[in-house]
């Protein structure tokens, strides 16, 4: 009985020993990653739009679930009520979160505010620069999306009017805008058409009636193609597209080809996720970065989607421009306008 019972000790170090020799190797090879124990915590904050926009704050949470999926990470959100949540939500976060996660201009000057206050804490923003050494903040070159977007709706225009509903007027959504229009300058003279366009603004990113009864009144006036810019007030833009023959919708941020096929000409794709993704990967990994990081066309986070069900609705030629265009960012050979001024400066590309 003795000499089992020394037999199964045996087995059971040479066991244990194993098991640390293959953790060893596999951690010295770089094959193993060890996660935080206990994990991260990471804490979301959203504006009142929240999730479901089928857009800004859905391509962010996107990341976010893919990080709690790899990393073994504890992952929640918050939705603002209003503005005036930002502050407390900001505060609140980082004094229970490893992790804190800020999505949209919006949050920047609460941000400001909040971050020096907790050094031990490391945030991520999406769209707008804040500085620290927890802080990394990500802007995206939106005007490039805009540009392809109003590449596509002036090539395809058949009223050449065409409409863009924004949720308000702040530098990112403004960058779009007059990307889009650069877009349409272009169709413009490939077609040697001249092409209306015509924005609105709801003021608010979570107002779908809003965001219907602009559209409507776009469509009112002849629009036929309207890329909405809105958030959530974007669901009742397509809801106003929906059901009107003839008319239809450039969608943003996400590829949402498929909630109405045929229907969306396109999608500009921005992808946040990705960038949110590498930013918890690389806290996990012992590796933040701050500052202020661009992405754009060129670092694979601004393109189009595949316009699966709407290639047939354009011609060889248009397909033909719309690629080079792709191809022509991705290669930084295309300065696509952000600012009014640029607009008016702006260098038809040779397509």
């Amino acid at each position: 009985m003795e000499n089992f019972a020394r037999r199964i000790a045996v087995r059971i170090l040479a066991t244990v020993l194993l098991i640390f020799v293959t953790r060893v190797s596999a951690l010295s090879s770089g094959s193993a990653v060890a996660f935080p124990d206990p994990p991260l915590e990471v804490m979301v904050l959203t504006d009142v739009a929240g999730l479901g926009d089928k857009g800004f704050n859905d391509v962010c949470w996107q990341g976010v679930l893919r990080a709690k999926q790899d990393f073994a990470l504890k992952a929640r959100f918050v939705q603002a009520r209003e503005q005036a949540d930002y502050l407390s939500n900001i505060t609140l976060a980082a004094q229970n979160a490893d992790v804190v996660v800020t999505l949209g201009y919006l949050f920047v000057d609460a941000l400001k505010q909040v971050t020096p206050g907790f050094p031990g804490t490391r945030f991520i923003h999406i769209e707008g620069d804040v500085t620290g050494e927890n802080v990394a903040s990500f802007d995206f070159k939106s005007e490039q999306g805009g540009f392809l977007a109003g590449l596509v709706a002036g090539l395809f225009t058949k009223s050449l009017k065409v409409g863009v509903v924004s949720g308000m007027d702040i530098p990112p959504v403004k960058a779009y805008v007059n990307g889009f229009k650069s877009g349409v300058k272009t169709a413009e003279e490939k077609r040697a058409k001249a092409i209306e366009v015509i924005v609105v603004s709801a003021g608010s990113f979570n107002d779908p009636v809003k965001g219907k009864s602009l559209a409507q009144a776009l469509i009112a006036k002849g629009a036929d193609v309207i890329f909405r810019l809105a958030g959530n007030t974007g669901i009742g833009v397509m809801e106003a597209i929906a059901d009107r023959q003839g008319v239809y919708l450039i969608a943003e941020d996400l590829d949402m080809d498929a909630e109405m096929p045929g229907k969306i000409l396109a999608s500009t794709l921005k992808r946040m996720d990705v960038a949110i993704y590498q930013a918890i990967e690389g806290i996990v990994q012992g590796r933040f970065e701050p500052g202020h990081h661009w992405l754009g066309a060129a670092q694979g986070a601004i393109d189009l989607s595949p316009m699966k069900y709407s290639q047939q609705l354009f011609t060889p030629r248009d397909m033909e421009w719309i690629d080079k265009a792709r191809r022509l960012l991705k290669e930084g050979k295309i300065s696509v306008p952000k600012s009014d001024a640029e607009l008016a400066d702006f260098q038809i590309p040779e397509l």
